[in-house]
């Protein structure tokens, strides 16, 4: 049951970043003609935990096995690239990186957010 409330938790972690973003980066424009800036965060954030467990599944089933600091690089760099390819389908989601650097730092934002909810909602499962 945890799975899902940790799927849950990472998306809601998500889209506050990404609308945390798209109000102090000035390299990130939230919303457009069809979204509103909170909606665009919503559907960024589901897309950017979508990837994130692609990676993840991925990663299971090919029972790779990292350590923390290690696990922790890996989860920066996919969450980063995730951002991009958001970003690069802006017109499904309504968030724009017009500085492709920032993703760097939403990333590691998004990483240091998602390892807490990772240890809340673990915590709390077990």
């Amino acid at each position: 049951m945890y799975n899902h409330l940790l799927y849950l938790a990472y998306w809601t972690v998500n889209a506050i970043v990404l609308f945390l973003a798209g109000i102090l980066v000035p390299g990130v424009k939230l919303g457009d003609g069809r979204f509103s800036s909170f909606e665009a965060a919503i559907y960024g954030g589901f897309w950017v935990t979508f990837c994130v467990w692609i990676w993840w599944d991925f990663a299971i089933a090919r029972k790779f096995q990292f350590s923390q600091a290690v696990k922790f690089v890996v989860f920066f760099i996919v969450n980063s690239i995730s951002i991009l390819i958001i970003s690069k389908f802006h017109f499904l989601t309504g968030f724009v990186l017009t500085n492709y650097i920032w993703a760097l730092a939403i990333g590691i934002f998004a990483t240091i957010l998602q390892r807490m909810a990772w240890g809340i909602v673990v915590t709390k499962g077990s």
